[in-house]
């Protein structure tokens, strides 16, 4: 009974469940740009999306996990070092070092969620009657997903990491945006939406920072392994600027006191910076508090710009 246990909290631990909440958040705000801007709102395409979204992402947090095997085994550095994962670790869950899974099955479970999203998208496209793009958009989402950490692009593993997701989340957005929405002014998603595009690639390369020996140990050349950690701290500096003046899309498009609510990912992202620039990040403390500075603020990022669309349509009716 004890081993069924410990192999149920690993199953749950690795899918890394609190971190879902980045991806559902992403396509609600996606969804309800499509309602704020156009008044299109199908719940038949909401929910079934929010499972296909569900399945993608789980299919990258257990292959990833997978794929991450080696340098997770090597890493003494990550935030959350005692083990465990939580919202603001890095590294890794690390039920495959400690040895509670198995890492083909992982591999192999996440490959079967992908598999799993692909029936909803065609629900979505067919069922919800949605544009043409819809299972392009489905495939393409999946296909840079997948390649993120999986054979044979492994773009987490060639510099390509925070592309691949900057890439994948904007796909995200755009999508949830399209399956409602179709193609009418498909740009402004984009715009009200940037400060989540950029500060998704911004915190991974800062989080890659307490895991760059460990990558760089077992092969997986990130951006901070390549670069190295001093002039990849100018890129976090850069995005994390630029996502903070963004907010003011959203204050454009709504033209609404409730954008003020956005002040407050927006203050988290400038404490993550503070460290960064006065160089507090090269003792452990200092790069903790960017590390989760920065993660609280874009995980409250889509929700904030989520509740400033709802509340200004709300204060017009």
């Amino acid at each position: 009974m004890a081993i069924t246990k410990t192999k149920a909290k690993a199953w749950i631990q690795v899918q890394k469940i609190p971190r879902h909440s980045s991806d559902v958040f992403s396509l609600v705000l996606g969804s309800v740009i499509a309602w704020y801007h156009v008044g299109q709102f199908n719940w038949l395409v909401f929910i079934a999306s929010l499972l296909a979204v569900f399945c993608i992402a789980n299919g990258i947090y257990l292959t990833n996990e997978a794929q991450d095997y080696e340098g997770d085994k090597l890493n003494k550095e990550r935030i959350g070092a005692g083990g465990g994962m939580n919202l603001t670790s890095t590294g890794g869950s690390q039920v495959l070092v400690a040895g509670h899974l198995k890492r083909k099955h992982v591999q192999l479970v996440g490959m079967l969620f992908f598999v799993a999203a692909i029936p909803l998208g065609l629900l979505v496209q067919f069922g919800g009657h949605t544009g043409w793009l819809t299972i392009p958009l489905g495939a393409l989402g999946i296909l840079v997903t997948y390649s993120y950490s999986n054979p044979p692009v492994k773009a987490s593993y060639r510099g390509l990491g925070e592309t691949f997701m900057m890439l994948g989340y904007a796909m995200l957005l755009f999508t949830a945006y399209y399956i409602h929405a179709g193609l009418i002014d498909w740009w402004i998603p984009m715009l009200v939406a940037m400060p989540r595009i950029l500060t998704v690639p911004a915190l991974k390369i800062i989080r890659n920072f307490p895991d760059a020996v460990a990558d760089a140990a077992s092969g997986k050349r990130t951006s901070v392994v390549i670069f190295g950690k001093e002039r990849m701290r100018w890129v976090y500096i850069v995005l994390i600027v630029g996502a903070v003046l963004s907010f003011a899309f959203v204050v454009i498009e709504t033209k609404s006191f409730f954008s003020v609510i956005n002040l407050w990912p927006a203050v988290l992202f400038i404490q993550s910076i503070i460290p960064v620039l006065n160089g507090q990040w090269k003792e452990r403390a200092g790069i903790v508090c960017a590390c989760k500075k920065g993660f609280q603020g874009l995980l409250l990022t889509p929700v904030t710009l989520t509740f400033t669309l709802l509340l200004s349509a709300w204060i017009k009716v």
